[in-house]
């Protein structure tokens, strides 16, 4: 190929690879398996569903473990027809074309394909990713062990828990180095795998030489704190060691049923209970409300009898006034008082001669 078509397709990648950091993640993508098993050397099938909204192109990327993202396929939307990139066009790889479906198929897996895969979609110039599906391969190997310690005590919210990861490997020398990653699978497919690396993890090795062997003994811990719903799930241990990965048999960490929560909610509330503070607190508070009772006791009390007293003396008093009213009604009515006009000396004569009058009828 020629160098300015070498050229062309570097910047291409590069393009590619930017745009990819900054779109991935688009909801309208579904890849509907994050943590996706498999043995080594079975024929593997990654689900890709797109949305029904027009696009141009569609495509599939691959980004190995702490690697680039490489572009695996790319299909223009009405020819349904794919293109493999260098690499990826050896035959093993394939792909299932449909409306709204863009399946991505590996034959034959090796160890080279773990990895993780990422639909895609290029519409109005912009390239839009699904969540991925990470690929992890099981196979049998003679010369590395990879175990996983199960989680022996109880685990709460908010509790930290030491995830142990044993590899022992037996070989001479190789090139690549030693690397660890914690891989986590959690209840809800739809949300990405969560992938811890070597920087996170706490790592132990010693090596041995017995005949011309050597043996290298190592140690992965990862250590998370303040335990959180989120982090239920399963962590697999995956060791990278002479060019190939391998995964442990996985540690499942889950957490006590709700009713184990109130019982330590209640232990709490009972310490509190029993804090010499509250205690002091609350005695207090109760004496002060039996002196309050006490003092409005005494103080009704008292108001009941004056308020006895009160009504009896005015019970009296309103006696001896209406025996007193009565009596001087009765006197002062027996006696009336009207101031009447002196009559005049004609009229006094009338009078006079009228009592005359009757008084001569009378007496006859």
């Amino acid at each position: 190929m020629p160098h300015y078509l070498l050229a062309i397709q570097s910047n291409m990648n590069t393009v590619y690879f930017l745009i990819f950091v900054c779109c991935i993640g688009a909801e309208n993508i579904g890849q509907p398996t994050s943590l996706q098993t498999s043995k080594l050397g079975d024929n593997v099938t990654i689900e890709c569903y797109l949305p029904d909204k027009d696009f141009n192109n569609m495509v599939w990327y691959k980004q190995k473990l702490m690697k680039t993202p490489h572009p695996i396929s790319r299909c223009y939307n009405y020819l349904r027809q794919a293109t493999f990139f260098d690499g990826y066009n050896d035959g093993r790889f394939n792909v299932t074309i449909d409306k709204g479906i863009f399946h991505l198929h590996i034959s034959m897996s090796k160890n080279e394909d773990i990895a993780t895969y990422f639909c895609g979609l290029v519409t109005l110039g912009e390239l839009k990713f699904g969540p991925g599906t990470f690929l992890m391969l099981q196979g049998e190997h003679t010369s590395t062990t990879v175990l996983q310690e199960l989680i022996s005590d109880e685990v709460h919210l908010g509790d930290k828990v030491t995830f142990v990861c044993r590899v022992k490997t037996v070989h001479g020398k190789c090139s690549g180095g030693y690397n660890a990653f914690w891989i986590r699978k959690g209840s809800d497919e739809y949300h990405p795998s969560i992938i811890y690396t070597d920087e996170d993890i706490e790592k132990r090795c010693e090596e041995s030489s017995d005949n011309g062997s050597t043996t290298k003994s190592c140690i992965y811990n990862l250590i998370k704190t303040n335990l959180s719903i989120t982090d239920a799930g399963t962590y697999y241990c995956a060791v990278s060691a002479c060019n190939k990965i391998m995964f442990g048999n996985g540690t499942t960490l889950e957490f006590n049923p709700q009713p184990d929560s109130c019982f330590v909610a209640d232990s709490s509330f009972t310490a509190a209970l029993l804090n010499p503070v509250f205690l002091t607190l609350v005695s207090s508070n109760i004496i002060s409300l039996i002196i309050m009772i006490s003092l409005v006791a005494v103080q009704c009390k008292h108001q009941n009898i004056s308020s006895v007293c009160v009504n009896r003396s005015d019970q009296d008093t309103s006696e001896g006034t209406q025996q007193v009213g009565d009596t001087e009604a009765l006197t002062y009515t027996s006696v009336s008082f009207t101031n009447k006009p002196w009559p005049s000396r004609g009229a006094e004569q009338q009078d006079i001669s009228k009592h005359n009058e009757l008084y001569s009828k009378i007496k006859s």
